[in-house]
């Protein structure tokens, strides 16, 4: 996947793809989803966080432009309660 994503932005930080790539799979591990992220809602939402300036820190404590990442409302929903049902975590999810 990282080098699929090089190819699309290749000055983009390391350690903002690491973190971008381990909340995009955390994302594709929730089996409730109808429709998880594919690599092409990846490559977009990292060109939403270059654009927007965040910072892999940042992607630790919230995940922004979620709607990037996730087209069907419901899905959206379902992070929603999957990550409140998480919020005993020391990460916020969202």
């Amino acid at each position: 996947m990282t080098q699929i994503v090089g190819v699309h932005h290749p000055a983009l930080a390391d350690s903002l793809l690491q973190q971008a790539l381990e909340r995009f799979y955390e994302l594709r591990s929730i089996e409730t989803l109808r429709k998880k992220p594919s690599t092409s809602e990846l490559i977009d939402w990292l060109q939403a966080l270059v654009a927007a300036g965040v910072t892999s820190d940042q992607l630790e404590d919230k995940l922004p432009f979620l709607g990037v990442l996730m087209k069907k409302e419901t899905d959206v929903e379902t992070y929603m309660k999957w990550a409140t049902a998480g919020a005993n975590t020391s990460r916020p999810r969202y």
